[in-house]
C-alpha cells in the first residue's frame, strides 16, 4: 500500500494591513496637484465676466461739451409734455396729436460727426437701471428736427432734439447717454453718460410746466 502523497504546502496568508492597503501617493504628486487646482481657481477669479468683457466703457461727461468716439455734444434744455400736435404731411394731410402713455421728454441738442459720416444714438438711463431709447425719426415725424436716425457729416454741426417716452416718475436722476452708431457699443467702446441735473426739484417743475398739448407745428 502506498504512501499518500503530500499536500502542497500553503502559502502564509499576508499581514491585514497588506491586504487593504491603497496606491501609495508621493507627497511631491499630490504637492502639484494642490498646485495647478489653486492656479486654476485663481484664473477664473480674476477672469471678467461675459458682461464685464462686452460692455461698453461708460464715460461721464459734462452736458456743456459731451465727446464721444467720432462725436461732440452739447446738450440743451429739457421740456416735458402730455402729447405733441404735429402738422400734416402728404401721407396724413390733417393735424394730428401724438399721444404717449407716459410723458415726451424732449432734449435739444447740437451734435457734430468729428472724422466721418455715420449717426448718434441717444437712450435715457433712469436712477433705477431703466433705458428708454430715444423715438425713431417717425415719431415724432420733424424734418430737420428730429434727431434720430440723421446722418450727421463731419465739420457739419446739427441742432435739434431727441424725444423720449418714459414715465413721468422716471425723470428724477434720469441721464441722457450717447454712443456712435446705430447699435449699442460693445466691449471697449465708449458710452456717453451726461448727468441731466434732475434732482426731486427739478423733475416736480418740468412736471408742473408740462403742456397737455405741445404745439409742434412748423
Amino acid at each position: 500500500m502506498s504512501a499518500p502523497s503530500p499536500t502542497p504546502a500553503q502559502p502564509a496568508p499576508a499581514p491585514a494591513h497588506a491586504r487593504w492597503r491603497l496606491p501609495r501617493w508621493r507627497w511631491r504628486d499630490a504637492l502639484w496637484i494642490a498646485l495647478a487646482l489653486a492656479a486654476v481657481v485663481a484664473l477664473r477669479n480674476g477672469q471678467s465676466s461675459y458682461e464685464q468683457r462686452d460692455a461698453p466703457l461708460l464715460q461721464p461727461a459734462p452736458a456743456a461739451r459731451a465727446a464721444g468716439r467720432n462725436f461732440a455734444v452739447e446738450v440743451g434744455k429739457l421740456k416735458v409734455a402730455q402729447a405733441y400736435l404735429l402738422k400734416g404731411d402728404f401721407s396724413h394731410p390733417e393735424d394730428r396729436v401724438l399721444r404717449s402713455p407716459g410723458v415726451w421728454l424732449s432734449v435739444l441738442a447740437k451734435v457734430e460727426a468729428l472724422e466721418r459720416p455715420g449717426y448718434l444714438t441717444a437712450q435715457i438711463r433712469t436712477r433705477d437701471g431703466l433705458v428708454y431709447v430715444a423715438s425713431n425719426k417717425e415719431r415724432p415725424k420733424l424734418k430737420g428736427i428730429n434727431l434720430s436716425e440723421r446722418e450727421l457729416a463731419p465739420g457739419l454741426a446739427e441742432t435739434g432734439a431727441w424725444f423720449f417716452e418714459l414715465p413721468p416718475d422716471k425723470l428724477e436722476g434720469a441721464h441722457l447717454q450717447l454712443y456712435w452708431g446705430l447699435l449699442l457699443p460693445e466691449g471697449g467702446d465708449s458710452l456717453v453718460d451726461v448727468d441731466l441735473k434732475l434732482d426731486k426739484a427739478a423733475a416736480d417743475k418740468l412736471r408742473a410746466d408740462a403742456k397737455p398739448v405741445l404745439d409742434l407745428r412748423m
